[in-house]
Order: C-alpha cells, then sequence, then structure tokens
C-alpha cells in the first residue's frame, strides 16, 4: 500500500516535470499543476532508498500506472473518442465509489 500511496504519487511528480514542457509552465498552469508536481520536491537520496527497499511493490504499481496510461494514450492517438471516454468514466466512477 506504501508503493501506492506514496511512492507512486512521487515518481508520477517527478516524471511530470522531467517534460520539456515544465520550464515553460508560467503564466499556463493553476492548481492542477501544482497538485501533479508539488511532490517532486524530493529527497533523492532518501526516496532512491524507500524505492529500492519497496521495489517489488513499486514496479508492480508502475507496470499498472504505465498499462493506464497507454491505454488512454492509445485511445487519444487513434480519436477513439468512445473508448477515451470510458477510460475516462471509470476513473470518475472509481473517484466517486471512494467518495473523496
Amino acid at each position: 500500500m506504501i508503493a501506492y500511496t506514496s511512492q507512486l504519487p512521487h515518481v508520477l511528480a517527478c516524471a511530470y516535470v522531467m517534460s520539456p514542457c515544465c520550464p515553460q509552465h508560467n503564466g499556463f498552469s493553476a492548481g492542477s499543476y501544482r497538485d501533479v508536481s508539488r511532490v517532486a520536491r524530493i529527497n533523492e537520496t532518501l526516496w532512491t532508498e524507500l524505492f529500492l527497499d519497496n521495489a517489488d511493490a513499486l514496479t508492480e504499481e508502475l507496470d499498472i500506472l504505465i498499462d493506464n496510461i497507454t491505454r488512454i494514450s492509445a485511445a487519444v492517438k487513434q480519436r477513439d473518442a468512445d473508448t477515451l471516454r470510458d477510460l475516462l468514466r471509470q476513473g470518475r466512477l472509481i473517484k466517486e465509489r471512494l467518495g473523496e
């Protein structure tokens, strides 16, 4: 559960800000950028140790995330509105079901 609730968001934030677009985000970003990128301010020495100590669980969660992103990417590339809508709906319904 630590891999999912703590480590994966740190990986996601770091990967997100590594985009070549990141240095140019000023004036275009607001809450979403802040929400996703906040935990990229990371102590890389500490988190390297934490990631490697939990490598099996973290890589399992990374594989799931990569699969989900790949499915969304494929739908966007194919301009498949029905599949994309279904994938986005799945995410929304899961979040709503959790009541958070």
